[in-house]
């Protein structure tokens, strides 16, 4: 990896740095101080994916074990755990004492929100390692967007069952994103609590326990909540802050929740929309291999989001940490980076348009078996 990239990936700090900035801009923004972080990801990212391209480099394997082993790259994703944390305690702060106006009130909500939803993805990649303490970060950052139980049906269900219709992350053809959107929410719950329900009974535990991870999903980021909103109003006690005006604090963690946890289902409804492994026998597929997610690499999108869009590798092989995930043109590629393609797909005509055509190139090419055993040995 070359030294540029290395830095490069500071860029998944550009979202926080533009959130916090634009809101003490305030005087050069106006009200619209608290919304700076919609247009930049929406907006200027996509400019700047365009403008820097796309970027096929992929780790050579005389350096493979040394940037696998580069630190580095584990203290920027596990800084964003704490950094998720001191950003809800510095928002509710703000909503709290700070004279805001109801509209600047919102844009604040809505920019932690964005910044919840890249806090799941650092949640995706440390769930997927093996270490005890990389994975209890994965469990804390996760409670504070109030989606613990993806932590259970992402590794356990849907990298099991993705591009099958069991899965309830893999979206169907002419499926639209608000459709989707209820049916993975719903059914990876149900997926999750299926799972654990299994796991406890054959380890002869009770399900209703607290000591059931699906239970401590549920309690967990309730009593976040309640920390984060006892902690925020105890240094006015009561003078600064009435108990009706402490009320926003529980709606600020709700919508900065849900705002993330439907940033991270648009992205599961891009990466797996249509793809479909094959059925070899009923109620069995074909193994997982990098012709089964949608692909980018568009360069500024993919610093920013740990490489997250480089999909395709990934499920082929889940445990591969994200800085030396690689880039395979065999693999379906997507036009544009994540940022642009959530847009695309809010307007479901012209996400089919855009989307159909290239998934029925993708069937035609990946069902031949020729094709499926030549990329499956270039993964290797």
């Amino acid at each position: 990896m070359s030294p540029l990239k290395k830095l490069g990936f500071l860029w998944s700090y550009s979202l926080l740095a533009v959130l916090v900035g634009g809101f003490y801009l305030h005087d050069a923004l106006g009200v619209f101080s608290t919304w700076v972080a919609l247009p930049f990801i929406y907006l200027v990212i996509p400019i700047m994916d365009a403008l820097f391209g796309k970027d096929p480099e992929n780790v050579r394997r005389e350096a493979y074990e040394t940037v696998l082993n580069d630190r580095y790259f584990d203290v920027l994703v596990y800084s964003f755990v704490y950094l998720q944390i001191g950003l809800l305690l510095w928002a509710g702060w703000q909503l709290l004492y700070a004279p805001l106006t109801g509209w600047q009130q919102a844009g604040l909500m809505l920019s932690v929100g964005m910044f919840s939803g890249t806090i799941i993805n650092v949640a995706h990649e440390l769930g997927h390692r093996s270490s005890a303490f990389a994975r209890f970060h994965a469990k804390m950052a996760l409670m504070t967007v109030s989606y613990m139980h993806f932590y259970i049906e992402h590794n356990r269900g849907h990298h099991v069952h993705v591009a099958t219709p069991q899965d309830p992350a893999t979206a169907q053809r002419n499926q639209s994103l608000y459709a989707f959107w209820w049916q993975s929410v719903t059914g990876s719950f149900r997926s999750a609590w299926t799972i654990q329900k299994r796991l406890l009974r054959k380890e002869n535990r009770a399900v209703w326990s607290l000591r059931n991870p699906m239970v401590q999903a549920v309690l967990l980021p309730v009593l976040f909540c309640i920390m984060l909103t006892i902690i925020l109003w105890m240094p006015s006690l009561g003078a600064m802050a009435s108990i009706k005006s402490v009320a926003i604090l529980p709606v600020f963690f709700i919508v900065q929740s849900l705002v993330g946890i439907l940033l991270l289902e648009s992205v599961n409804y891009i990466e797996h929309y249509g793809i479909l492994r094959r059925e070899t026998v009923p109620g069995r597929y074909e193994r997982v291999n990098p012709l089964h997610s949608w692909n980018a690499s568009h360069l500024i999108s993919n610093l920013v989001l740990f490489q997250l869009q480089r999909h395709s590798d990934h499920h082929a092989y889940a445990a591969r940490p994200y800085q030396v995930l690689r880039h395979f043109d065999e693999s379906p590629q997507l036009p544009f980076g994540y940022p642009l393609m959530i847009l695309i797909a809010l307007v479901p005509p012209l996400w089919f348009r855009l989307m159909n055509p290239r998934l029925d190139r993708w069937k035609s090419r990946a069902c031949s078996p020729e094709e499926i055993s030549r990329v499956v040995r270039q993964f290797a």
